[in-house]
């Protein structure tokens, strides 16, 4: 085995390692190097070898989540554009492809979902905010729904529809990070089948992107400037 093989069987045992742990702990303190370095059957210094931190072992970890999940997310999303060929796809397909991958993983235990939310705790305690900045700042694929979502609803300027896009993300977020704040301003529960909470968020968040009433304005040419295909 080359030393090259070696590194990326140690890195790469390390992020599933974080990954395993992280799923399986009861709360952030069971999280630590010693249970994360036992799992990937490596020493402390290959942390600080491949990744210089915990933190920033974790944060690579929640990054490979994160593109799973958007390859979830632009799936879905392709279906929606290539079931309303040649027309422009739903909204309301859109904005299920945006949501549903989320809600559905925040309900699986068997997701790693886990992952976001041990991540939004060391974020609140981080003294290296610098650590999460290409995490924060990965919205390539979002533009891609803003592209679409600009299609399905052209009365909305490409501003309007960020903004649009931008409250459905954090209607989303507080019903991941809050639930049962969620529980108790919605009086109802959030167990059970995700796909009911899903439906309803869609009702509502389709109607942000209604026409609004009063004289049509002069569709604008500028689009986002992003690939046709997902």
């Amino acid at each position: 085995m080359t030393a090259r093989m070696t590194t990326k069987n140690t890195r790469e045992r390390l992020l599933d390692s974080v990954e395993a742990v992280i799923r399986e702990a009861a709360g952030p303190e069971d999280v630590t190097v010693r249970r994360i370095i036992a799992r990937a059957d490596t020493n402390i210094s290959s942390i600080s070898y491949h990744f210089t931190s915990l933190e920033r072992l974790v944060v690579a970890c929640a990054m490979r989540v994160y593109r799973r999940l958007n390859v979830e997310r632009l799936t879905e999303l392709q279906e929606a554009v290539d079931a309303a060929r040649p027309g422009p796809p739903e909204t309301r397909r859109i904005v299920r492809a945006l949501i549903g991958p989320s809600l559905r993983w925040s309900h699986d235990p068997a997701s790693p979902y886990a992952v976001f939310h041990y991540l939004n705790h060391l974020t609140s305690l981080s003294d290296h905010p610098d650590s999460f900045r290409d995490m924060i700042n990965d919205v390539d694929h979002h533009m891609t729904f803003v592209h679409y979502l600009h299609q399905a609803a052209p009365w909305f300027t490409e501003s309007q529809i960020r903004w649009r896009l931008t409250a459905a993300l954090g209607v989303r977020s507080q019903i991941t990070r809050q639930p049962t704040r969620v529980e108790v301003l919605t009086g109802e529960s959030l167990t059970g089948d995700p796909e009911h909470i899903i439906d309803t968020l869609c009702e509502i968040i389709e109607a942000t992107f209604q026409r609004p009433p009063g004289p049509r304005r002069k569709l604008s040419d500028a689009v986002p400037r992003v690939s046709n295909s997902v």
